[in-house]
């Protein structure tokens, strides 16, 4: 009977999925990040086949416990919270959920683009304070989405989501990504170009790439002055892909025309983030991906990814091999 040890927050939708699609005789046990002690979680881990987690941080100390560990999996698209290089070390196999929440990152995406375009957050509040008409909202600086030009930054599965939605808005789209989707590119209509191309052509540039060493700080004060005065910058992939400092410059000078943010160079980010104080950025706090549909995809590949290393097969969304 393998043993699978459950990270996640009580408290989280997660945490009952987890207790509901559990396989039978399987022994589970779920830990709480938020109240389970150190010695607790390796005593737990010492005996696990595997181990699952969705907002607990995994260190290296927790990885050298788990001496039968085969699968680390996470329930994020990511893998910023496991010590990668040490499992690969150790010979633990990890993967990722990704793909699981790409429906939920895409629609936000497009939510942020018509919020900014349609003064969304700034109307809301003032009819609630008893303006009935917000001067920057009735149509000399109010757009539509229908026409534009869409840059996709990574056309992976967020991406190819976000072109097809929208497509529907009869945009044109370029994407630049490290390797050619001529599939995307049939069904939407997509032209690849370099980023460089990408940031000066664009209307609305959307990010959707994995952070890592040729990621961090992509989006700086070089690509932002690319950049078309009308344009927006939508981010809903990892914070540190834009360099903080520069596009809060590009805003405050009005060199763009508007950001929306899911992520930020730290998380959570502080309340004196001068980002927060701007009137050309919508700011939501890093749940793009966090849709009541995605759990059960997220938990149902945990187990099955476990399951296809109990017989011997790949686990979906390899991030690094096991032994």
């Amino acid at each position: 009977m393998p043993k699978v040890v459950a990270y996640v927050p009580r408290e989280s939708v997660v945490h009952g999925i987890v207790e509901s699609l559990s396989p039978a005789g399987w022994d589970v046990v779920i830990l709480d990040p938020l109240t389970t002690t150190t010695d607790e979680l390796h005593a737990e881990v010492s005996g696990a086949d595997f181990l699952m987690f969705f907002y607990g941080k995994i260190t290296p100390e927790i990885l050298r416990t788990g001496k039968n560990l085969r699968l680390v999996q996470s329930l994020h698209a990511g893998t910023d919270d496991v010590p990668v290089s040490v499992a690969g070390e150790l010979g633990i196999a990890v993967a990722n959920a990704s793909g699981t929440n790409s429906q939920g990152v895409a629609e936000l995406a497009l939510t942020l683009m018509l919020s900014l375009y349609r003064h969304l957050v700034w109307t809301d509040s003032a009819l609630r304070n008893g303006n009935w008409i917000v001067d920057r909202a009735v149509g000399h600086d109010t757009y539509e989405i229908e026409g534009k030009t869409v840059g996709i930054v990574g056309l992976g599965n967020i991406g190819s989501i976000t072109a097809r939605l929208v497509k529907g808005f009869n945009t044109e789209i370029i994407y630049t990504d490290i390797e050619a989707k001529p599939e995307a590119e049939k069904a939407f209509g997509a032209r690849r170009v370099d980023l460089d191309h990408l940031l000066s052509e664009s209307d609305i540039v959307t990010l959707h790439i994995p952070l890592d060493d040729s990621t961090n700080g992509l989006i700086g004060g070089n690509e932002l002055a690319l950049m078309k005065r009308s344009a927006i910058l939508i981010n809903t992939c990892r914070g540190p892909v834009v360099q903080e400092d520069a596009l809060l410059e590009a805003l405050r000078e009005h060199r763009i025309w508007g950001a929306g943010l899911d992520v930020y160079e730290q998380e959570p980010t502080p309340p004196n983030n001068p980002l927060l104080q701007l009137d050309n950025v919508v700011v939501v706090p890093h749940l793009a991906g966090q849709t009541y549909e995605s759990y059960p995809r997220r938990v149902g590949i945990a187990f099955e990814n476990m399951q296809r290393v109990i017989d011997g097969a790949t686990p979906k969304n390899l991030v690094i091999q096991g032994i």
